[in-house]
């Protein structure tokens, strides 16, 4: 799950632009006008079943989140994590020069971190987080690899097609993001046709149905879109060969 840390007074600027970039990809998130209601416990909603339960950190750090009470307590909790090896963070410094942060948040300027401001799409931003985190969910999955499906599995009869439409994507040039999001998609249409996959979470398939929207309008795709279709569609075959579900 992925935590979202900010100050309110960010929502509307930036936040809920990340957030929506984020949910198209459906993955689970903890956002607190999802999960927090009028009443509510704020401190167990927001620290046990928010901050205590996810691995993934996003944190808006601004003049703003530097000044709230709330935020800083969130971010303590979530540097405690850290230092314990329990949390993956994405520090994204919105609005705040990186010489201009306090030294109390160093430990965030140690990490690949994102400068953002209101003049700049937080869309490359959310890529590199979708990509980081299929990316850790990839690595607990048999094949992980084009190419280790193509060498091990290809005396299977019922893989044939998918091996030899995957041997021709790897022929495709590498720059070539368009048409190898467009193999990949009819590959997922040809497994979705085949095999029932409502089960399986969102995430598994719908950055491969998203990106296939943007190039059917011609939209500039980048490698971090090639990877987040590539290690999506890796983690359906790994779910429909082997039942694993990460």
């Amino acid at each position: 799950m992925i935590f979202f840390c900010f100050s309110s007074i960010d929502r509307h600027s930036i936040v809920e632009a990340i957030l929506f970039h984020i949910t198209k990809y459906q993955l689970p998130i903890w956002y607190d006008r999802q999960q927090m209601l009028l009443g509510d416990n704020r401190n167990y909603k927001n620290f046990i079943e928010g901050v205590d339960i996810a691995s993934y950190f996003i944190i808006v750090l601004s003049p703003n989140s530097i000044s709230s009470t709330c935020a800083n307590e969130e971010m303590e909790l979530i540097k405690e994590k850290y230092n314990n090896n329990a949390a993956i963070v994405f520090p994204l410094f919105y609005n705040i020069a990186i010489d201009k942060i306090p030294n109390k948040y160093n430990w965030m300027k140690q990490l690949v971190y994102k400068e953002i401001r209101n003049d700049v799409d937080v869309y490359s931003a959310c890529n590199h987080i979708i990509c980081k985190v299929l990316y850790d969910k990839l690595i607990k999955c048999k094949i992980q690899s084009f190419k280790y499906l193509c060498d091990k599995y290809s005396n299977i009869p019922a893989l044939h097609y998918v091996i030899e439409m995957l041997n021709n994507y790897a022929s495709i040039d590498d720059c070539n993001y368009n048409s190898k999001i467009a193999i990949l998609y009819s590959l997922y249409i040809y497994i979705k046709n085949y095999y029932d996959i409502a089960f399986l979470p969102g995430y598994y398939y719908s950055g491969i149905e998203r990106l296939f929207d943007d190039i059917k309008l011609n939209l500039k795709t980048d490698l971090r879109e090639i990877l987040i279709v590539e290690r999506s569609f890796l983690l359906l075959l790994n779910s429909i060969l082997f039942g694993k579900i990460i």
